[in-house]
């Protein structure tokens, strides 16, 4: 009987032991349910924050023969890897429907690139502080006048209206037209596919901005046209797309946003590229001394 309860005994120390095991690291750090490292101290640990990126232009403009990168957001973004010390790594081409999968999967820190912010990627993402406002225009074929007087006549069953799959379009139509159908393209088509099946006649309208409407527009002229100039479908702030959860991250972003932004050299960056007119509303920065420009002493280029 003795034996029986010595065994008894000894079996319940292995048990509790095993379960303290279980649930606390050992000491070489090897343990499996460890928690898992966060972008941002992978960042703070590597000195380098990997960007997703989605080519277009002329925010981030890929050459097909190099790969090499330029544009609005990669000069912002390295701009905003030297404010923080850090070596920017463009890790990997990504689309709007794939961005958020690709960052719960870690294979890139933060989509590094003007995304208009959207409540349904808000759901699984973090968006860092906007660096500047970019207005949706309505874009529809050289002849077509149904839509001049009013955005209402989109709301209608016999109308089609282009969108790639997860982009702003769709959820606009959706929102705003509920009658009309939304013709979807890959989510990696590109901006020009969309204008280009507006031009065809596969849809009636889309929303674009006014720099992917020009840089179509001259190089395919007189198929498309922008209306209600002065009355935009949206207004949408953009910016950077970061893994949901990670406070330290965004306000490391964030902080050097609001440097890059009051300093002017956002301003500046966005000013050498405004090619085309209502493409950028900039971020209002507050001035002091009775209204004077901080930017004219900040020493930016």
């Amino acid at each position: 009987m003795r034996k029986n309860k010595t065994a008894s005994f000894a079996l319940i120390i292995a048990l509790v032991a095993l379960a303290i095991t279980a649930t606390h690291p050992t000491k070489n750090g090897e343990d499996k349910f460890a928690a898992k490292e966060t972008a941002y101290e992978r960042v703070i640990r590597t000195q380098t924050l990997r960007c997703g990126y989605i080519p277009f232009v002329p925010n981030l403009v890929k050459d097909p023969n190099t790969g090499s990168l330029s544009g609005i957001d990669y000069e912002i973004t390295e701009a905003l890897g030297k404010k923080l010390g850090i070596k920017i790594v463009w890790a990997e081409e990504t689309g709007w429907a794939t961005m958020v999968p690709g960052l719960k999967a870690s294979k890139f820190d933060a989509l590094c690139e003007a995304a208009w912010v959207s409540p349904a990627v808000a759901k699984e993402a973090y968006y860092a502080r906007p660096y500047y406002y970019q207005p949706l225009l309505l874009v529809v074929r050289l002849d077509d006048h149904r839509f001049d007087a009013s955005l209402d006549a989109l709301n209608a069953p016999d109308i089609s209206i282009a969108s790639m799959d997860g982009d702003n379009q769709r959820f606009i139509a959706e929102e705003d037209f509920p009658k009309a159908k939304v013709y979807t393209l890959p989510d990696m088509a590109g901006d020009a596919m969309v204008l280009e099946s507006v031009a065809s006649g596969k849809a009636d309208a889309t929303f674009m901005d006014a720099a992917d409407f020009g840089y179509y527009n001259e190089h395919n002229p007189n198929k498309i046209r922008q209306t209600q100039l002065a009355n935009p479908v949206r207004i949408y702030p953009v910016g950077f797309v970061l893994p949901m959860g990670d406070d330290r991250l965004r306000g490391m972003i964030n902080a050097a946003f609001d440097e890059l932004i009051y300093s002017g050299q956002v301003e500046k960056i966005l000013k050498r590229y405004e090619k085309y007119p209502n493409n950028f509303v900039p971020v209002e920065r507050p001035h002091t001394l009775g209204g004077a420009d901080p930017s004219a002493h900040a020493g930016t280029p």
